[in-house]
């Protein structure tokens, strides 16, 4: 399976009377944005704001973020199982606006609490915050979305969800009336040289519940086990957020430009041969189903004659203990495995660094502490409101000033755990 992926690079965004792209600049008919995403049964009000990089901005309440793509003929589309059919994706020719990212930002109109809930998440366009979140770098349409009366978290979950995607398919169709992209990548899996060990990677997504939970073709994946899927189905939106909880939670933006999977294509036929994705659910309900999913995952691994596996967790707590399973499982099964994870440990560090641990798990690379603190500085523009509430810093529950400096971590910045990781940092030894 062959995609072709084809980039034209946004280096500036406008408001202006027409959606279109030319020589870098999308510009974008604001009151069309606002039909479009919008849902007369669920959704009030949908305003349309612009941030880019190097901005004194803060955007908050971000839920999901999402890059523009498009499929160029064929009879399959960008993020299946939402805008069209759920057919097989990840061939063919898809276009993309690299640099551009569509958020959603809204607050819920009913409360939440405990482990199904709303985690801030913040984006800081410039500062130190920058490089502990996603879509910092990005040239972002921010969508802000306000309920109607007496709606319900979940019907004006998903009416977000579905007007987010529709934009972003939006903004991507403003490519199609061109014909040289500034870059061309194709992705295929292929024949390698039989003398390189075969690689797969295990992504262990979360599934706990309403908006702790991820999407596979439409449908959330909480009967799912582990399966096989192909790696270009990332880039063409087969996987989509509904995570919100955490700084572990991963955005449909980050699934589309996966930094894993890349990375192991970069490798593809050089030093290894990467075989294709395991794809299953973390957070199980009981200590049995853990350790069953952790042998399906090693089972599948087998079938694929991989001999190496790289493996990263979404979510926090419980859910580490099924991806220490996991490990177990395939270790003990003769393949080797490679852990890419945070740390916890606590402010000062001191505390045990991670959740859950097996004695199999000995080539863990990790990503930093996730519980260390560092101050952001105040900002002149907020985009998506006044006040953050934060559920795991120090003064959580407390309504907090958006504008002004805040003392935070990575759990409150927007995929924190992920950017830190892709941005370079790592632990040291205390």
């Amino acid at each position: 399976m062959k995609l072709t992926l084809e980039s034209f690079k946004v280096k500036a965004v406008q408001f202006g009377s027409r959606t279109a792209f030319a020589n870098g600049t999308l510009t974008i008919d604001r009151d069309e944005v606002r039909r479009l995403a919008g849902d007369s049964t669920f959704i009030a009000l949908v305003e349309v704001e612009l941030a880019s990089p190097g901005e004194e901005t803060r955007i908050i309440h971000v839920m999901d973020a999402i890059e523009p793509r498009i499929k160029v003929g064929g009879e399959t589309v960008v993020f299946p199982g939402f805008l069209g059919p759920a057919r097989t994706v990840g061939h063919g020719v898809t276009r993309r606006l690299a640099g551009l990212a569509v958020l959603e930002s809204a607050r819920l109109p009913e409360p939440t609490a405990g482990i199904l809930e709303f985690n801030e998440g913040i984006i800081d366009m410039s500062g130190p915050g920058a490089a502990r979140c996603a879509c910092s770098d990005t040239h972002n349409v921010v969508l802000l979305f306000t309920p109607r009366p007496g709606v319900t978290n979940r019907e004006f979950e998903a009416a977000i969800r579905l007007g987010g995607l529709r934009i972003a398919r939006h903004l991507a169709e403003a490519t199609l009336g061109m014909s040289v992209p500034d870059e061309v990548e194709e992705f295929e899996i292929g024949a390698a040289d039989p003398g390189l060990p075969r690689v797969a990677y295990v992504d262990q997504v979360q599934q706990q519940g309403f908006l702790v939970q991820t999407f596979l073709y439409g449908q959330p994946v909480e009967s799912v086990v582990p399966t096989i899927l192909h790696p270009n189905e990332y880039f063409d939106g087969a996987v989509v957020s509904g995570n919100y909880r955490s700084m572990m939670k991963t955005p449909t933006w980050l699934r589309l430009n996966h930094p894993v999977i890349r990375a192991l294509y970069r490798r593809h036929r050089r030093d290894l041969n990467f075989v294709g994705v395991i794809f299953c659910r973390g957070h199980f309900g009981d200590h049995q189903l853990k350790e069953r999913n952790g042998y399906m995952v090693a089972n599948v691994a087998r079938m694929l004659g991989v001999q190496g596996v790289v493996q990263t967790l979404e979510g926090t707590g419980n859910t580490w203990v099924d991806f220490m399973q996991a490990v177990r499982a395939l270790e003990l099964s003769g393949i080797r495995t490679v852990q890419i994870v945070h740390e916890l440990g606590g402010v000062e560090g001191k505390d045990w660094p991670i959740v859950d641990y097996t004695p199999e798990a000995d080539a863990i690379v990790s990503g930093g502490g996730a519980d260390r603190r560092f101050t952001v500085p105040a900002m002149k523009r907020v985009v998506g409101g006044t006040e953050v509430v934060f559920s795991s810093n120090e003064g959580w529950g407390r309504s907090l000033s958006a504008a002004e400096g805040l003392t935070v971590s990575a759990h409150e910045m927007y995929a924190g755990f992920w950017m830190m990781q892709t941005n370079g940092f790592t632990a040291r030894d205390f």
